[in-house]
């Protein structure tokens, strides 16, 4: 029987060594086939870096001298593993036993990019298009496995040959939102897939580091990126005029909006992004994720 391959955790961390001191434990007890615990310290003011030095000498330390958020310190970290599938998990996520052994198998099939865990309090994301953007709402049924829209960036597996062939987190949505829905979409335009696996136990404490920030801030990058995420992925025709008959409704009616506009305009034009050559439509992606296997 062949060896089943080394899995690596990646997990970005910003003055949360008290998460680190509940969570890290079941993560390595939790996951089977462990490789290398790679940690990115994001200039944590918290002795997280020390008290890793001296619990978990075996972790590998990304050290940031500030926080960078997300989405760079994600790629920064994927570039330390060496692994075939990799975890991206959240230090304030606290997986259950079999939560990678339940999802392994599913690799089996060479399209399957990444298997998305089920947290609880939580469900799968119902994908469609309306109102002039994609939407994204909790999924009913969570009985059984589903075609999932995208993976979760803070508690899912993914297949590294994948990862790379799609240029990982596109760091234009940096520092943080909607880069993790951005390469699960990429992926299903390029031809694969992504599950969402219901046996794949974790417990989500939802104390991110987002909490620690300003609100308005969090709010301005959430619709900034929201609306990068459109711009850069839906290729429709129809679904563009009806997102560009969005824009105009909506700024109409909420004035303030034409700021978030403006924000993502400069955002598009002053920071480079991954190229993107979709073979699959956005009608076809939609008419597929959301189904039950």
């Amino acid at each position: 029987m062949p060896k089943e391959p080394l899995i690596d955790i990646i997990i970005p961390s910003f003055n949360a060594r008290y998460l680190l001191e509940k969570n890290l434990p079941f993560i390595v007890k939790n996951t089977d086939h462990l490789g290398h615990l790679i940690i990115i310290d994001n200039g944590s003011e918290d002795d997280t870096v020390v008290w890793l030095n001296q619990n978990y000498p075996e972790v590998i330390i990304v050290e940031n001298k500030t926080n960078l958020g997300y989405t760079k310190p994600v790629n920064q970290g994927i570039a330390k593993s060496d692994s075939k599938f990799f975890v991206l998990i959240n230090n304030d996520v606290r997986p259950h036993e079999g939560y990678t052994s339940k999802s392994l198998p599913y690799f089996s099939d060479p399209d399957v990019f990444a298997i998305t865990f089920n947290e609880e309090g939580s469900s799968w994301p119902d994908m469609s298009w309306a109102k002039g953007k994609m939407q994204f709402t909790r999924g009913e049924d969570k009985s059984k496995p589903v075609l999932s829209g995208w993976a979760s960036g803070g508690s899912a597996i993914f297949r590294r040959s994948i990862w790379d062939k799609l240029g990982g987190l596109d760091e234009i949505y940096a520092p943080f939102y909607w880069e993790d829905i951005d390469i699960g979409y990429r992926a299903w335009k390029s031809g694969y897939k992504i599950i969402w696996e219901p046996k794949a136990l974790v417990f989500h404490e939802h104390e991110s580091t987002a909490k620690k920030l300003n609100p308005a801030y969090i709010s301005l990058i959430k619709q900034r990126n929201e609306l990068l995420f459109n711009w850069l992925n839906v290729s429709d025709t129809s679904y563009r005029l009806d997102h560009l008959l969005f824009l105009f409704k909506h700024t109409l009616q909420h004035p303030g909006y034409f700021r978030i506009i403006i924000t993502a305009l400069w955002r598009l034009l002053s920071h480079s992004h991954l190229q993107r050559k979709f073979i699959i439509s956005d009608q076809n992606v939609l008419a597929h994720v959301s189904k039950t296997i």
